[in-house]
């Protein structure tokens, strides 16, 4: 049952969900992001005229080898392809997560998204995505710890557990 803001527990105590939906959303919003940056990497590994001006530059100083920078792109579109996935993981499981939670459902399932959602984004993403990675595994963790205050005996809910 909604009470404002607050959703009702089965004691008849109000337990507020907003930060949890907030750091979700926010971590959303960042996973997507991660993906535009990811999608920049693909561009920049792919993009001939831009491969064309570093190799121009690179024949004008000596200490610069064309193999390392062909070895530079190449890492760069296995990072674009990483960060990809990563975020497009980090954006399914943050709506997952967040809406489990919203009107307190199933707060459970939505702190073990946000949890796997963190340590995919973490790894996958080679700490990139470390900022949507700490707000899910803050969100996380608090879906884990927040619980109902019990009801105080003097209040007559003590019938409602």
């Amino acid at each position: 049952m909604i009470c404002g803001n607050y959703y009702f527990t089965s004691g008849g105590h109000c337990l507020k969900r907003t930060g949890e939906i907030t750091l979700g959303i926010i971590g959303i919003i960042l996973s997507a992001l991660t993906t535009l940056l990811g999608m920049g990497f693909r561009w920049i590994s792919d993009s001939e005229e831009f491969k064309s001006v570093i190799f121009d530059e690179a024949i004008n100083d000596p200490a610069v080898n064309p193999e390392d920078i062909d070895m530079i792109f190449s890492f760069m579109a296995g990072a674009g392809w990483a960060l990809i996935i990563a975020a497009v993981l980090g954006v399914i499981l943050g709506i997952i997560g967040v809406i489990s939670i919203k009107g307190n459902k199933h707060p459970k399932l939505a702190g073990l998204m946000f949890i796997i959602g963190a340590v995919l984004v973490g790894i996958i993403s080679f700490g990139i995505g470390f900022l949507p990675a700490l707000l899910y595994l803050i969100a996380g963790i608090m879906c884990f710890a927040r619980k109902p205050s019990l009801p105080d005996p003097s209040d007559g809910h003590l019938e409602n557990l």
